[in-house]
């Protein structure tokens, strides 16, 4: 009887690990913490945007700065309305422009978090500020500023096709021609 039951017994420990052997197991989700500040600016993506801008606002920053000037040496209406004038233009055109090209930085920041991610297998990525804690293996940052660095921008915006010009309306009398 002894012989049965540990028989018994081994056959249905043998049924229940060649069972758990069948079993396809999930993989583990899989994190990638990212220092979204750090690595959103300190890359070369955000260097050349910042370039980009500094070197388009310069000649609108003179002419205000010129319009100031003149202000100051002469206070008349002319010169308070045509500084008023520079500043606004600048400020219009700068704050337009910081938009459309931190949407673009913005935009190829989350291409490389994406690619990155499907790249290595992550479930997911979570950004570091939200992260109570976590181990420096999972730390992704250096990584994102690679990819950013390796990626291309053009901050230009598209040239606009010149327009032709208009046909003159026919006259009615060239119309009978």
């Amino acid at each position: 009887m002894k012989r049965i039951i540990t028989l018994l017994g081994t056959t249905l420990l043998g049924l229940m690990l060649l069972t758990g052997c069948n079993q396809q197991q999930e993989p583990g989700v899989t994190i990638g913490v990212v220092d979204e500040a750090a690595a959103f600016q300190n890359n070369k993506v955000a260097s050349q945007a910042m370039e980009y801008l500094k070197q388009l606002g310069e000649p609108m920053q003179a002419k205000a700065e010129a319009a100031y000037n003149a202000m100051q040496e002469d206070q008349t209406e002319e010169n308070v309305a045509a500084y008023k004038k520079a500043m606004g233009e600048l400020q219009q055109s700068m704050q337009g422009e910081q938009q459309r090209v931190v949407a673009l930085v913005d935009a190829k920041f989350r291409e490389a978090l994406e690619t990155y991610r499907k790249d290595n297998g992550l479930t997911v990525i979570l950004s570091k500020g939200s992260v109570l804690s976590s181990g420096e293996t999972v730390d992704i940052t250096a990584d994102i500023v690679a990819a950013m660095d390796a990626m291309t921008v053009d901050f230009e915006l598209p040239k606009q096709p010149e327009a032709a010009p208009e046909a003159a309306p026919e006259t009615e009398g060239e119309q009978a021609q």
